[in-house]
């Protein structure tokens, strides 16, 4: 399986981040990007009612432009932490009007994280591989 190495806030309507592992988070830069560690799952195989395993890429999830960031994860037992869907809403222009800003919502197992953001860069590091488990565990 190969797939795009670039993917932007114009796929976020074929994307979706359920069960995906998150690893780290970095907070926002000088740049105002905020960006996740996780393991993308592209596809989930299956052969009828047999469970076969997933095609899974590691990437950098980076959303642009990031105001309003406020984080809440349980403290305990949060290894491993999975991203149960990422939503955004409420898209308007920026005071300048030079962009337009979503806010977002990244639903965690164990909490939430929040932002506005302009969008977002997911970035391949490697292409699928295909574990038996629902994430590479690598990091």
């Amino acid at each position: 399986m190969t797939e795009k190495e670039i993917w932007t806030d114009e796929d976020f309507d074929v994307m979706g981040w359920h069960d995906c592992r998150l690893y780290s988070i970095s907070l926002p830069n000088e740049n105002f990007e905020f960006k996740i560690d996780i393991d993308y799952i592209f596809r989930w195989e299956r052969r009828d009612d047999l469970f076969l395993g997933f095609w899974i890429s590691e990437c950098d999830l980076i959303f642009h432009d990031i105001s309003d960031l406020q984080v809440a994860i349980e403290p305990e037992n949060t290894i491993p932490t999975t991203i149960s869907d990422i939503t955004r809403k409420n898209m308007r222009p920026t005071p300048s009007g030079g962009l337009f800003v979503w806010d977002y919502r990244i639903e965690l197992d164990k909490g939430a994280i929040c932002f506005s953001a302009a969008g977002f860069t997911q970035k391949l590091r490697s292409q699928p591989k295909f574990p038996q488990s629902q994430d590479l565990n690598n990091r």
